[in-house]
């Protein structure tokens, strides 16, 4: 179900996140140390990110609508709204009228648009007593509807209230961060109430004192930055994708993306063009080309058929003067007969399917007692009046037969213009594969992404274009397939023709559930539910307003080639947020390693709020922004959290070592602290230069400045982060310790993977 703006608004402000640190704000505030407060700025940004994606998925989905119509004509002369329709009540639908409501055909007949159902945009004679779902459109004709179904009894409402529901994408990435940070602020309650009681009341600090200490250990513990810099790399990723007209609509969709391991392709309008193109006229004998293009053109002028077929014929007939005829009878396109036809004074014309039409031609001739047709003007070539009876039509329409089969084997929809029953031409059309369509198959099949192409249409000619486009295999039609057969078929195939939206949906979930993860391209309202259960969904920019709005990704340009450049965004996204995550668990891990120190040795925290904010700016929140812009399109590898952990441990470890030493120094508390903020600075800016290795022009500046950087914070804003002078043998300590951290690290790094690799 969705959500209110209040529900999303209640959801994303009362957390315990939320509350941890709005606690921590009013106690910091109350001691008076403004300086400490910075933190409160990221946990702001967390909170306004989180709502304004939330916002703006909602408002997404609730602008999604199958039904635009609003008023019908009921049989018995009344009006009455969609919302006002009852079960029972006779709707009378007219070309161009959209179903309101399901339904039974009482009388009349018609077009009709199924492709809600189909995915094809093939109509269909529909005729007294046959079923009409909602959504469907009129193509022609009148019909007569009895409403069975209606409101939210729907097919279409039911579509909708599955599609409208609220849905979290997969997101290993989200799903990591929310792990660790939901791991922190769970453990930082016990650890900060045990801290500030130790404090007070066994090492008898003061109790401001000790709530800026216990702030400042909690503060450490929670890596807040890394959702906003995860945020604002997604959000650049978008930006960079949107420049090549793609629309990303979730965020995390491009990591999905990048980390997808099955590709589920609708053929029309991914693979094609999504647009009937005449590419080809087969001429028989006696007839020449620019006859058959006059011929069309002239019964074209004269047919009201307006579907994809006869815009193509038109369309590849354009600039050829039309040959005129005198017309007697006429019969439009219909999808029971699948021929046009055109009865003129020099013969009758037919343009469609071949079998039908000397299926027809037969059976006129029995009607007329085996008369022989009408002769044909001389308009007409020898060759046809000569064939033009049955005996004589026998071998060049077996032969036209026989070649049609053979082209619609190759993907073409093939039709056959006749005079008189007798073969003129065979019309060869297609659907033509897009531009670079099988560059980008090769792309995906080397990254080791298995394609799957799912369509309703015709299995052979769904073979014969993924075939064409690079997709090996035989096409298997689930037509008759029930639904425990599928994730079986999945596993073996990759070729699926005459494909329902609810299989395909289940086709969807079937790859899930064997562990892939799969992304899902479409364009019409059959493909909701499939993109709606996909880990990433792409619609194309032509595509229904359904398939756009559940989508996480719409490609504006309808360019199936730009699924790659997705992909490497994606991956520089997962590969430098996985590498300057590390920088922040690295206070995060020595955070809760000084904790319980201090719960057991020191007498106080180290660290004040102000001085862990300063080091993780100048060696994480500002290094961190510019790595994760950088190109990485390198295969993301292994689990995020186990990445992220292992780079960390080293630094956070050897964090702990130094402080510890450093208390075993005599001196103030004041320079216990100066000390711990020195070298858990350097030691950061250690850890800093190892994660940009290798090491570029780019990365060498940035380590530079954030150094130069950290020396001017120490030597002129000291007193703003509580530094104190130190004696001798403290300053030996601290250049001591810089020179020994990144031999330290590297020992700590290579006892990590040893131990890593045996298992212990």
């Amino acid at each position: 179900m969705t959500h209110s703006y209040w529900d999303i608004v209640r959801r994303q402000t009362f957390t315990l996140f939320n509350a941890v640190n709005l606690v921590l704000a009013l106690l910091i505030a109350w001691t008076g140390a403004w300086q400490n407060m910075f933190f409160v700025g990221t946990v702001l940004t967390n909170w306004l990110i989180g709502m304004i994606q939330e916002i703006r998925a909602r408002r997404t989905l609730n602008q999604l609508a199958l039904l635009h119509q609003d008023t019908y004509h009921l049989a018995d002369g009344r009006t009455v709204t969609r919302d006002g329709l009852e079960p029972g009540m006779v709707v009378v639908l007219e070309q161009g009228d959209q179903v309101p409501c399901d339904g039974t055909v009482t009388s009349g007949s018609g077009e009709v648009d199924e492709s809600q159902q189909t995915g094809e945009s093939e109509e269909v004679q529909r005729t007294a007593g046959d079923r009409l779902l909602s959504g469907m459109t009129i193509i022609s004709g009148r019909l007569e509807l009895r409403a069975d179904a209606t409101g939210d009894n729907t097919r279409a409402a039911k579509l909708m209230h599955e599609a409208r529901s609220h849905k979290k994408f997969r997101s290993p990435l989200r799903d990591a961060i929310d792990t660790i940070v939901r791991f922190c602020t769970i453990a930082i309650i016990p650890c900060g109430v045990l801290l500030f009681v130790r404090s007070v009341y066994a090492t008898q600090v003061p109790v401001k004192q000790a709530i800026n200490s216990m702030a400042a250990a909690l503060i450490g513990m929670i890596p807040e930055g890394l959702v906003v810099l995860t945020s604002i790399a997604l959000a650049v990723a978008s930006v960079r994708l949107a420049k090549e007209q793609v629309l990303v609509q979730q965020l995390y969709c491009s990591e999905t993306l990048a980390r997808t391991d099955v590709l589920c392709l609708d053929k029309t309008g991914t693979l094609t063009q999504g647009k009937m193109t005449l590419v080809k006229i087969l001429t028989q004998p006696g007839w020449t080309e620019q006859d058959v293009k006059q011929i069309l053109a002239g019964l074209y002028a004269v047919l009201p058929d307006s579907n994809a077929t006869a815009v193509a014929i038109r369309r590849g007939c354009e600039g050829v003067p039309a040959r005129f005829f005198t017309v007697q009878d006429m019969k439009p396109f219909a999808s029971a007969t699948k021929f046009s036809k055109v009865v003129t004074r020099q013969g009758t014309w037919c343009v469609g399917a071949l079998s039908n039409i000397l299926a027809d031609a037969q059976n006129q001739w029995a009607a007329d007692g085996g008369a022989a047709p009408a002769a044909a003007s001389q308009q007409t070539s020898s060759a046809a009046l000569a064939s033009s009876a049955p005996s004589a039509s026998t071998s060049s329409a077996d032969q036209a037969l026989r070649t049609q089969e053979i082209w619609a084997s190759r993907g073409y929809r093939v039709l056959a213009l006749t005079l008189d029953g007798t073969p003129a031409a065979l019309l060869l059309l297609q659907d033509p594969l897009k531009p670079d369509v099988r560059q980008t198959v090769g792309y995906f099949r080397k990254q080791g992404v298995d394609l799957k192409v799912i369509s309703g249409d015709d299995p052979a000619t769904v073979q014969a274009i993924a075939n064409e486009a690079g997709i090996t295999g035989k096409a298997v039609s689930m037509q008759h397939v029930g639904a425990q057969d599928i994730p079986a078929l999945m596993q073996t195939h990759s070729i699926f023709g005459r494909v329902t939206p609810d299989q395909k949906k289940a086709m969807v979930q079937a790859l899930q559930v064997q562990g892939h993860v799969v992304a899902m391209t479409g364009d019409g309202v059959n493909d909701v539910l499939a993109l709606k259960a996909a880990d990433c969904s792409i619609a194309m920019g032509s595509g229904s307003q359904a398939a756009r709005a559940v989508s996480s990704m719409i490609l504006l340009n309808n360019q199936f080639d730009d699924l790659p450049g997705i992909v490497v965004q994606g991956r520089r996204v997962i590969n430098n947020i996985q590498r300057t995550a590390s920088l922040f668990l690295v206070k995060t891990l020595f955070s809760f390693g000084l904790t319980l120190l201090t719960l057991v040795f020191f007498r106080v925290y180290p660290f004040e709020p102000v001085q862990l904010s300063v080091i993780s700016a100048l060696a994480t929140g500002i290094p961190s922004f510019v790595l994760t812009l950088e190109p990485n399109d390198s295969r993301v590898q292994g689990s995020f959290l186990k990445n992220v952990l292992s780079r960390a441990v080293p630094g956070a470890f050897n964090v702990l070592i130094l402080v510890t030493i450093a208390r075993l120094l005599p001196g103030t508390r004041a320079q216990f602290s100066t000390m711990a903020t020195l070298v858990a600075g350097i030691n950061a800016l250690w850890v800093l230069f190892f994660v940009c290795q290798p090491m570029t022009r780019i990365r060498a500046a940035l380590v530079a400045f954030m150094a130069a950087g950290f020396v001017i914070a120490v030597l002129f804003f000291g007193k703003l982060m509580f530094l104190v002078p130190l004696d001798l043998w403290q300053l030996v300590f601290v250049i001591a310790a810089a020179v020994a951290i990144p031999f330290v690290l590297r020992l700590l790094s290579a006892l990590e993977r040893r131990i890593l690799k045996t298992g212990m």
